[in-house]
Parts: structure tokens; C-alpha cells; sequence
């Protein structure tokens, strides 16, 4: 299953980048003849408290820059600093546990790290929330409702492209809403109307409203301004198979895989 490109588009929106790996973090980067001392000088803060020194220490410990590397211990420091509601740190655990890359995927640990986020006023983590809730797995549920919502709050271009597309295509029939996706949609095409993700959302309302032939003639459209975007040339199969589903008047179903 391919993930829907309009998902991945966003993590190259400046307003909306979250940290990949710790490597995206700051971390100090002393002279080599001082290192020690500094490094010294932030465990000993860490082990007093200081949440910051145990947001860094944390970082040091996964990545295994000026200490030897200990995941476990990284994580155990991570979750210290968060629990004082350290944003960093709440950021960097939620990110750990969602990507799965450097420690095992928690999407329960990175749900609940992104929701004190969102109380701290973090629209990124409500973004993070919706995309978790689209996908569901791994002790989560797949809610789509929940993610609509989530979007709908976030509010930019992006997260509403999201809900066109969820309202279209979602795999439980009592979230799905084609008019609504089909308004907005049509609201968002007047931004960009040669976005080919746009016009992908927008031909998948078509096809859940039961206009196949409108839903033909957007997604040719979608496929043409796709060809005129190499950034997006990966996505161009399954553009092309969502265009045979419309031509045999078939809706599209997709559950969003997490990336």
C-alpha cells in the first residue's frame, strides 16, 4: 500500500517539520579539550534535575555523541525530563516512538506524548495525532473520525487535503462523508488548481459521491500535472490505478499507513 502522497508533502512544509532521528536535535558540540568537563558539568545537572541537562543527556545517550551510547539509559532520561513537562523532551520522546527508527515503534507512548504536546499548544503533535489515529496499529485503533477531527483543527492546506482524502476514502463506511469531502475539496482546488494532490483528494470525493464520470476526468487531470512535477513521479502508479478504479466505477478504500 502506498502511503497517500499529500501525507508525505508535509514534512517539508516549514511550518509543519518535525525532527526525523536525534541527529536532527541540538546537541552541544564542545572542543575536544573541554568536552569532558562540559559533558560532566550535564550529568551532574541531570542527576540534580535539571530537566534540560536530562533533555540533552538523553539525546547523548541514544546517539552515542560524548558518551557511550545506551538507548535504554537515553530513553529512561528522555522520559525524566518529560516528566516535567519539558517541551524538548516531550517532542523528542513522541518523535523516538513514532518513527521507530532508533528504538522500537510505541505508538501508544508517542500518542500520549504528542497529546501533552498538544495541551502545550503544539499544532505539529495534533498533525502527528491525526496521522496515528488515519493509520491506527500497534495497540492504537484506526479512528477516522478522530483524525478528521485532529486535521480539521490543525486547519492549514495540508491537514484539509487530509480529510478530503478521509472522507473519501475511509475503510468504514459511517466516517465516510462525500459531500463533505466533495465541498471542500472544491474549496481547496481555488488555492492550486494544479496541485496534483488536490486534484487526487478531489477525484476521490467524486468517486464516494458516485460521479464517476467527474472522478475520471479529475484524476486524468491529477496524473497530468503529476507529469509535470518530478518530485512526485513515485506516486504516479497509484494515481494511475485510482484512475481504472473510477473508469470501472469503483471508490477508492484506503487505510493510511505510518511512514
Amino acid at each position: 500500500m502506498q502511503i497517500k502522497p499529500w501525507f508525505i508533502s508535509v514534512f517539508f512544509v516549514g511550518s509543519l517539520t518535525v525532527a526525523a532521528s536525534v541527529s536532527a536535535f541540538s546537541i552541544p558540540q564542545p572542543q575536544a579539550e573541554n568536552a569532558a568537563t562540559k559533558v560532566a558539568f550535564i550529568q551532574l545537572n541531570a542527576k540534580n534535575g535539571d530537566a534540560e541537562a536530562q533533555f540533552l543527556l538523553g539525546l547523548m545517550s541514544i546517539s552515542g555523541r560524548f558518551v557511550h551510547i545506551d538507548k535504554q539509559q537515553g530513553i529512561e532520561w528522555l522520559q525524566r525530563a518529560a516528566a516535567q513537562n519539558h517541551p524538548k523532551a516531550l517532542q523528542a520522546l513522541a518523535d523516538l516512538y513514532y518513527e521507530g527508527s532508533l528504538v522500537p515503534r510505541d505508538l501508544v507512548q508517542a500518542l500520549n506524548a504528542y497529546q501533552q504536546l498538544v495541551e502545550q499548544g503544539n499544532p505539529l503533535a495534533r498533525f502527528r495525532i491525526g496521522l496515528i489515529y488515519a493509520a491506527g496499529g500497534e495497540g492504537v485503533t484506526r479512528d477516522c473520525r478522530r483524525a478528521v477531527d485532529e486535521f480539521s483543527q490543525v486547519g492549514d492546506a495540508v491537514s484539509l487535503g487530509n480529510v478530503v482524502w478521509i472522507l473519501s476514502t475511509c475503510p468504514e463506511a459511517e466516517h465516510r462523508d462525500g459531500a463533505r469531502a466533495l465541498a471542500l475539496g472544491l474549496e481547496l482546488l481555488k488555492s492550486n488548481q494544479g496541485d496534483p494532490s488536490i486534484l487526487d483528494n478531489l477525484a476521490a470525493a467524486y468517486a464516494e459521491m458516485g460521479d464517476f464520470g467527474a472522478a475520471v476526468k479529475i484524476q486524468q487531470q491529477a496524473i497530468d500535472a503529476l507529469e509535470q512535477n518530478p518530485q512526485m513521479q513515485t506516486h504516479a502508479p497509484e494515481f494511475r490505478l485510482r484512475l481504472i478504479s473510477y473508469l470501472n466505477r469503483q471508490a477508492h478504500r484506503e487505510a493510511l499507513p505510518l511512514k
